[in-house]
């Protein structure tokens, strides 16, 4: 009979380590769902505990986004905040701005930022004029002019404002000799072809133009 052929050293031990490793990567998995799943409810525990916005509140915001773009400021009651809102929309002091990539007119301009939870925007103080003016020339290309509408319109012989917020003349950013031809530019939009931030001009509500919605930003 010939003699019983033996195993070299090294070929049992890659056979058992190939059946340890299935199961090693199996627990390490495991592990780390429940410690990803036990970090998110410990997360909205210490909201709700600390009396913030809900998790479920938070989906509240324009567009039902669940990611979020949050920044760090203060708020005199509170202190330190962080003031959010959806991906896609810019923060600034207490409102959240979209600029849209697309163009249409003023009335389907407000119509799309009504159905995002939000108005076309608001111009209150000079800050925020600054702000939607310095973000809006970023969008210039070459010798490209890119208007965005705002909520301003002109409404049996007045002024107004989406939000019914009273047209204060003191706080109007035209392009000097505008607004003109009232007979038939009736809806407003800035205009960055300008260099500085008396940017408002009026147009034909009928023309296509981009445009910024505004709406409030959660604090958490």
């Amino acid at each position: 009979m010939s003699p019983m052929r033996k195993s070299s050293p090294g070929t049992a031990a890659p056979t058992k380590e190939r059946k340890r490793c299935p199961w090693l990567s199996f627990w390490v998995i495991l592990v780390c769902a429940l410690v990803l799943k036990a970090c998110v409810i410990y997360g909205c525990m210490v909201t709700l505990l600390m009396g913030n916005p809900s998790c479920e509140e938070h989906k509240a915001l324009p567009q039902g986004s669940a990611e979020w773009h949050c920044v760090m400021g203060r708020d005199e009651g509170k202190g330190r905040v962080w003031t959010c809102c959806p991906l896609g929309w810019e923060p600034f002091q207490t409102s959240c701005y979209y600029f849209s990539k697309d163009i249409m007119n003023w009335d389907n301009s407000q119509r799309n930022c009504t159905g995002m939870g939000s108005h076309l925007v608001v111009i209150n103080t000079g800050a925020e004029q600054d702000f939607i003016s310095n973000y809006v020339k970023r969008t210039v290309i070459g010798i490209r002019v890119e208007n965005y509408y705002i909520g301003l319109s002109l409404k049996k012989g007045h002024w107004r404002w989406v939000d019914v917020t009273p047209y204060n003349e003191t706080a109007v950013f035209w392009i000097p000799g505008e607004p003109n031809n009232l007979s038939v530019e009736k809806c407003v939009a800035v205009d960055t072809s300008q260099k500085d931030n008396r940017n408002w001009n009026n147009f034909p509500c009928i023309a296509p133009f981009h445009r910024i919605c505004e709406t409030a930003a959660t604090n958490i």
